[in-house]
């Protein structure tokens, strides 16, 4: 990867998601990238109101949503490109029909039902194809996945579609949280608030509104950067838990612990929508 602990709104982060406005990277904000996430922010207001503190329900995948009728659990059911929630296979449950290859990946304990177990070698789950809705090269976008690491030390691509050839990535890397948009050529790394994330699982955003990309870690912004449409990159198959170039062989820079819950939309979600997330599975 070339971009050299904590619970669900753990204190330990001192900048809840409704001050990252207030954070240096977005004092370049264009009026208009302003204006929209006031306008999301107004929207997630209503939405919490509207559907209260729903308790999680577990669906007929064990996923944790699919039973789900809260207003938020609805709201994210739309604009849903893709969902793995990885309690026995890698079933696409969006509806999209974009299954995963998990072949002699095994499964363990995830946050809600199983995840995938990687070792940092080895096997990695992905696409037979490339499917253009998921290249995000241009407008909005989130990826929502949940890590718990076994090891940090070292370079992990949690999910990437063409890594080396204009596509993206989001995971870890050695020290530091990191994306590429388009990758390898941009991007940013950012610290986690505790230094390294501490044992267990850890909710981990990846998003696009307008022009600023921004990580949320545990349901607070870690960092932001401005970004713009990227041409569309060459055919790659989608993968999660490493990278391995055209599909074929092994991975690099595999993950080194259990992924869970991985999902894409296109579209940004809302504070609602977000919050959600940090406590329920992708309905």
């Amino acid at each position: 990867m070339s971009a050299a602990g904590a619970t669900p709104h753990d204190t330990r982060f001192s900048t809840p998601r409704p001050k990252a406005e207030l954070t240096g990277a977005f004092r370049s904000e264009s009026l208009s990238t302003v204006n929209a996430r006031r306008i999301r922010w107004v929207l997630g207001a209503l939405l919490v109101a509207s559907c209260g503190n729903s308790p999680a329900t577990t669906g007929p995948n064990g996923d944790g949503g699919t039973a789900d009728a809260s207003a938020a659990a609805t709201a994210l059911r739309q604009g849903l490109a893709a969902a793995w929630s990885f309690d026995s296979d890698g079933t696409d449950h969006s509806g999209n029909k974009l299954d995963l290859d998990v072949t002699g990946i095994k499964f363990a304990p995830g946050r809600f039902g199983k995840g995938l177990q990687f070792t940092g070698a080895g096997k990695i789950a992905q696409r037979p194809i490339s499917d253009a809705t998921l290249d995000l090269a241009t407008g909005d976008f989130t990826v929502s996945f949940w890590i718990d690491f076994t090891m940090t030390g070292s370079p992990q691509f949690v999910a990437v579609k063409g890594y080396d050839k204009g596509g993206w990535f989001v995971g870890w890397a050695t020290s530091v949280w990191a994306f590429g948009l388009p990758a390898p050529g941009m991007g940013d790394t950012f610290p986690d608030p505790t230094g390294s994330p501490a044992a267990g699982f850890h909710h981990v955003v990846f998003q696009r509104s307008g022009n600023l990309a921004e990580m949320l870690v545990d349901g607070h912004s870690v960092g932001t950067k401005l970004v713009a449409d990227s041409a569309t990159p060459p055919p790659e198959p989608f993968q999660i838990g490493g990278y391995a170039p055209g599909g074929v062989g092994m991975g690099q820079s595999v993950v080194d612990g259990v992924v869970d819950d991985v999902a894409i939309w296109h579209r940004a979600l809302i504070s609602a929508e977000l919050d959600y997330l940090d406590t329920h599975a992708v309905p």
